[in-house]
């Protein structure tokens, strides 16, 4: 653990049962003027380079296969959530991950948690998903019960927990591997 990282690993702070407090939040694709505050965001939970952040995200802004929303309250981007296409390569692993869109990345700003805004992240980048896929994937630590909770108002269940991800730093046991079906929404 490092200095100013909370001891949860970075997530928010699990509290089941906490009533949500109302505000007016906005939800929408995002734009390269927000990649700043988007990048912010993300090292703020992860440590790096906000500059190598906003490299990566602006090279997500320009892929098809992509999605980047973002949240904001009175202007100000408060949250960002992202979708990546993943597909098997044939060298990879039996136990990779399969080949779809994965919501990725979902980061709320600590003082604007518990607002609904995770939710609302989840909802927008599951129907852009739905446009392109009958189905969206997720993978989430197991540490992180506000993420596993949300995950499962939107009907994911558990595929496995024994999967590769290619480039992601996963420690075999710490993650499982989510699928919802997207028909009918």
């Amino acid at each position: 653990m490092t200095a100013g990282q909370p001891s949860n690993g970075g997530f928010a702070e699990y509290r089941p049962g906490v009533d949500r407090q109302s505000v007016d939040v906005r939800v929408r694709a995002a734009k390269e003027a927000d990649l700043d505050a988007c990048a912010e965001l993300i090292v703020s939970r992860t440590g790096g380079s906000a500059a190598d952040r906003r490299t990566r995200l602006l090279a997500d802004l320009e892929d098809p296969e992509r999605y980047i929303a973002v949240a904001e309250v009175g202007g100000q981007v408060v949250g960002y959530g992202g979708v990546i296409r993943h597909d098997v390569s044939p060298g990879d692993p039996p136990n990779t991950a399969p080949s779809g869109y994965y919501l990725i990345g979902l980061i709320v700003a600590p003082e604007w948690r518990r607002h609904g805004i995770g939710d609302l992240l989840t909802e927008d980048r599951l129907r852009w998903i739905a446009d392109r896929a009958d189905a969206a994937y997720t993978f989430v630590n197991l540490g992180n019960g506000a993420i596993l909770d949300l995950h499962q108002r939107f009907r994911f269940t558990e595929l496995t927990r024994d999967f590769t991800f290619p480039r992601a730093p996963l420690q075999p046991g710490t993650c499982v591997l989510l699928r919802a079906g997207l028909t009918g929404q």
